[in-house]
Parts: structure tokens; sequence; C-alpha cells
């Protein structure tokens, strides 16, 4: 696994962490080779995101013809480096954080994500940045 996994605070022998923790990996990976497809495979149909500067968007079907936008016009890439996942004890809900940052630009900040178990499989609801520089 990545640097990732360098946290004490992901309890990597929970299933549920490390399947979102897999994820978050994935989506990393897809941001780096810029595979909008496989980024929004994560989020719901509704899913909502709101940009380090306050703005936001909502829907997988908007958000994901920005991204692809946004890739075509040689956009900064950037990776989202996840701190602490905790499970809702009624395992159908789950909360991120950690921090990002471009790995082309000197932009950093933090960010929090809600996932929802649907069918089995640990989707995103939303995403929240806050730009720190």
């Amino acid at each position: 696994m990545s640097e990732l996994t360098n946290n004490a605070l992901l309890d990597l022998s929970n299933e549920d962490v490390l399947c979102i923790h897999r994820a978050r990996e994935t989506s990393n990976q897809a941001i780096a080779n810029k595979e909008v497809k496989t980024v929004s495979s994560f989020w719901l149909d509704d899913f909502v995101q709101i940009a380090g500067d306050g703005s936001h968007t909502k829907g997988k079907k908007k958000i994901t013809s920005d991204w692809n936008y946004m890739f075509s016009n040689g956009s900064p890439l950037f990776e989202r480096l996840p701190e602490e996942i905790i499970i809702a004890d009624n395992g159908k809900y789950a909360w991120e954080k950690g921090h990002w940052h471009y790995k082309t630009d000197p932009f950093h900040g933090t960010y929090s994500a809600m996932w929802r178990k649907v069918r089995g499989k640990w989707m995103t609801q939303c995403e929240m940045y806050v730009s720190l520089n």
C-alpha cells in the first residue's frame, strides 16, 4: 500500500475502513491518470462536492462533466491523504478526514468526506475541501 497507511488513526484491521482506504487509493491513482470514469465510480448519483473556495456542485453527472473539462485543460493533479476513517455504529455511514495537496502546484488544505454503504459497496455522498493557502 501507499504512504496513506502511515497513520495510526486508520484502523486498517477494520474491513470497512480498509475498503474505504482502498477506494481512496484507487481514486487518487485515477486522478493521477486523469481517469474520470474511475474517480466517479465511487460517487453516488446525488454526490455533492464543495471546492476549496466554498463553491459547490451537486450531481454525479454534472461533476463528471466538470472533471472531464478540468482534465482536458491541463488542471493540476491532486491527491487526498486520509488521516481518519470512522464507521458509524450502524455500519451504513462513514466519515473520512484528511489533507489534500496538489502535486503540481503549491495548493493544499483539509477535506472531509461522507461515505454510504449501498448494496455492500462504499460510495461517496459528499466531499468538502478547505484551501489553506
